[in-house]
């Protein structure tokens, strides 16, 4: 199954413990901090806008597929995608 969020929508794999090391941040798993990071997996193709003098089409986003991200973990929603839980939020809940 291919997912396409609409907007500004991404969808976001949760990190575990080794993938937040692999670039030399060690955090323990116990840290709470754990739990707001991630990869982001599906991503949107931006916020519909529409202007008088440019016509119609999207924000382009900040973000892409593959970059991992610090989110709010307020304001978000969990799925299952292929039997996985998954964190659906909007782009303005990435902090970094």
């Amino acid at each position: 199954m291919n997912v396409t969020p609409l907007g500004d929508i991404v969808i976001i794999r949760r990190a575990d413990q080794q993938s937040v090391s692999d670039g030399g941040i060690v955090i323990p798993p116990s840290d709470d901090f754990t739990e707001d990071i991630g990869t982001i997996v599906y991503a949107g193709r931006g916020k519909p806008h529409k202007c008088k003098t440019c016509g119609s089409g999207h924000i382009p986003m900040q973000v892409k597929e593959g970059d991992r991200v610090i989110f709010s973990t307020n304001g978000h929603q969990l799925t299952k995608i292929k039997g996985e839980e998954l964190i659906v939020l909007r782009q303005d809940s990435i902090i970094a």
